[in-house]
């Protein structure tokens, strides 16, 4: 919108006496001013977007507030593979301390037996893995292992036997075929000119 403003100057005649002097009447001159439209300055308005919620704190007011400090202390604790991982805070609980004694336990009987030993799911030792075995199932293990062995032996025997009789089998009868049969020779193309004499 261009607002126009028009500025009226009226100019007023003071009486005097006018026997005093006789000068000529000034006129009433009537002056319109037009000034010139002025543009209205553009304002770039940018629309602000609000965030939802209740607005931050300012930083002040949040370290006013805050008087405990938390200290992160990281432990760091060796897994089954003997590898190190950060752990923060284990909390260690009777039965974790149980399950760390019978580990213990596990291992010096392993180093003892020289063997590795099984363990149930609480930790405990499976005790068919630590019994010793008596003289009657060690003869009877041998026994099986050699027997076994000869089992394994017969197989493999056979298998060779029946191998050599398939491969004779098929020699055999490859030259059959070739003997027996005759040998295939292409029929020669008849000769057009054969019939005539000339």
């Amino acid at each position: 919108m261009v607002k126009e403003e028009i500025v009226e100057e009226i100019v007023e005649v003071v009486e005097t006496d006018s026997d005093a002097t006789i000068e000529p009447e000034e006129e009433v001159v009537e002056e319109v001013v037009k000034e010139k439209p002025v543009e209205p300055v553009k304002k770039i308005v940018k629309k602000v977007i609000k965030k939802k919620g209740r607005p931050p704190k300012p930083i002040e007011e949040k370290l006013a507030k805050q008087v405990v400090v938390k200290e992160k202390i990281i432990y760091m604790v060796q897994n089954e593979n003997g590898e190190y991982q950060k752990v923060k805070n284990p909390k260690m609980t009777a039965r974790d301390l149980k399950k760390i004694e019978l580990q213990k336990e596990k291992e010096a009987k392993e180093i003892e037996l020289g063997k590795k030993l099984l363990a149930k799911k609480n930790g405990k030792i499976d005790n068919r893995s630590v019994k010793k075995r008596t003289p009657a199932q060690i003869e009877a293990t041998r026994k099986m292992v050699e027997a076994n062995k000869l089992k394994r032996e017969q197989k493999n025997k056979q298998k060779k036997q029946d191998n050599k009789e398939i491969v004779k089998e098929s020699v055999k009868e490859s030259v059959k075929e070739v003997l027996q049969e005759p040998f295939y020779e292409p029929a020669k193309p008849k000769d057009p000119y054969a019939n005539m004499v000339f």
